[in-house]
């Protein structure tokens, strides 16, 4: 059972690290070129969607079958993590989560799909 848990936990952890990268470097990007605060929330669903990608993809290589259903448990799991984050700083509303679904369940489903096509060197 533990070994399951570690199969979702760790590659979403590693999908919310992409996903903090990815905004740390939008938010540098945004201060040297000084981009107008309209263009954040584009560069921070480009950033959840490549974190959900990463975590498919990575949940994809080490179960190496089932790539939908994990796609869309990693999907579920970074939904979590994102709405728990959301939760803590007060920044949570609830009219941008079936758009942050569609989002999370098509990149991580891409994600675990190409990583259980993957072939192995």
């Amino acid at each position: 059972m533990k070994k399951h848990i570690l199969t979702y936990t760790i590659p979403a952890l590693c999908g919310a690290a992409v996903s903090a990268a990815f905004i740390l470097l939008f938010a540098l990007c945004s201060y040297v070129l000084g981009l107008r605060r309209e263009m954040a929330g584009g560069m921070a669903v480009l950033a959840f969607a490549a974190g959900c990608f990463v975590s498919g993809l990575l949940c994809g290589l080490i179960k190496r079958h089932g790539g939908l259903a994990s796609g869309a448990v990693c999907a579920a799991v970074m939904l979590v993590i994102t709405a728990a984050v959301s939760l803590l700083t007060g920044s949570f509303t609830g009219a941008e989560l079936p758009g942050r679904c569609v989002c999370a369940v098509l990149s991580a489903c891409t994600g675990a799909v190409i990583g259980v096509n993957r072939q192995k060197d």
